[in-house]
């Protein structure tokens, strides 16, 4: 059996950008070179991770530079896009970053992944979905290359690789995926528009429920999408066997698992596991189902923001779940309040209309965080246990 090949090469979290290219083409020379992936003239679709205009969910824009201009330097068209976060415009994300810039010093042109023409690809007879729309220009593209950032969330465990893919869907497909299978989705575009090549940026990994950041200090680059978030995760702690989309993406045949399986370049990963303390996730499904059926709640094509700021707060609750009586949690602006004699609770700005109807915390996501800025669910939890104790 042949091996996977990942490749994970040392850099500094902080490093300038000329040594992020010398790093970004060490790690693509490990697996082969930029010739193992496309051939002059091919036309190369860079898909950075772009989630908030804030940064810190993002790829490290030196690296999303220096991929770009390894195969530009090559001889290949390059375009870079994204689909920002549901509702972050998509201009001010790539003003925010500094996408334009970076491209021009890449001799590569920006494209929109969002305005952009979107077309239906079938899936295989074994996926969830039937058929998903993508974006065409992805279509197009002789190669796509996922420039992931390491980062744990509450929903998936892990995003990665895999999950960043997510940005090529048109943006109501991706609210699809969240309500009727997020997990599903993420291996049925995958399976649709498979990745020829996956850059995981880990100078710093993102942990998205405690929002620190740790300076890890890794590139890991690997044309199996499987392999590479398999890897990755392990070394943020996790066992890629028990997170779902991953799993499910190896059952599929999108790539390796097993480690045993994979053929490690560069780095030792024994020296990085474990090293950086991720939170465990936050998943706000399977908090809510040790309450007992006292907290339901109630979808309405939520965006993966939201839904992962809800764990989020859920979890300050964890030890108390039981002790509440009748709430509904509404999320999602397609999330419509049901008749109830207990507590409504509307859960984000997109559910300001029926803010006469239940107790409304504001806020695009509510953040915990920074509630001044918008409502808090720990706030109102308290108040509604001091209420009916």
């Amino acid at each position: 059996m042949v091996k996977s090949q990942v490749a994970l090469v040392r850099v500094h979290p902080q490093a300038t950008a000329p040594i992020v290219l010398r790093k970004v083409k060490e790690v693509i020379d490990l697996i082969g070179g930029v010739a193992n992936f496309c051939s002059k003239n091919d036309k190369v679709l860079v898909k950075p991770n772009i989630s908030s205009p804030d940064g810190f969910e993002c790829a490290n824009p030196s690296v999303t530079w220096a991929v770009a201009k390894v195969f530009s330097e090559y001889g290949c068209e390059v375009l870079i896009g994204e689909d920002p976060a549901i509702p972050i415009k998509e201009d001010f994300a790539y003003t925010e970053y500094g996408l334009y810039e970076l491209a021009e010093k890449a001799n590569a042109k920006v494209v929109s992944l969002r305005h952009g023409p979107h077309t239906r690809v079938k899936v295989p007879e074994r996926g969830f979905f039937s058929e998903i729309e993508v974006s065409r220009i992805a279509q197009e593209a002789n190669l796509v290359v996922s420039v992931a950032a390491m980062k744990s969330a509450n929903i998936t465990t892990v995003t990665l690789g895999l999950k960043n893919m997510k940005g090529l869907v048109r943006p109501d497909w991706k609210r699809k995926f969240h309500c009727q299978g997020l997990t599903q989705g993420i291996v049925d575009l995958n399976t649709a528009v498979k990745p020829g090549l996956t850059i995981i940026d880990a100078t710093f990994g993102k942990d998205l429920s405690a929002r620190v950041c740790f300076p890890v200090g890794l590139i890991i680059a690997s044309s199996d999408p499987v392999a590479a978030d398999a890897v990755c995760a392990r070394i943020m702690g996790f066992d890629p066997q028990k997170i779902e989309h991953i799993k499910l993406a190896k059952e599929a045949g999108l790539g390796v698992l097993d480690l045993e399986n994979i053929e490690l370049k560069g780095e030792e990963i024994k020296n990085w596991i474990g090293k950086f303390p991720f939170s465990c996730p936050k998943n706000p499904f399977k908090l809510v189902e040790e309450s007992g059926g006292r907290i339901k709640i109630i979808q309405g094509n939520p965006c993966s923001v939201c839904l992962n700021e809800l764990g989020q707060s859920l979890y300050l609750y964890k030890d108390h779940l039981k002790e509440f009586k009748d709430i509904q949690i509404l999320i999602g602006p397609e999330a419509k309040p049901r008749v109830s004699s207990g507590d409504i609770i509307l859960f984000g700005r997109c559910l300001e209309k029926y803010k006469d109807e239940g107790i409304y915390i504001n806020g695009c996501p509510p953040h915990e965080y920074k509630p001044a800025k918008t409502g808090s669910l720990k706030k109102v939890l308290a108040m509604i246990l001091e209420r009916d104790s």
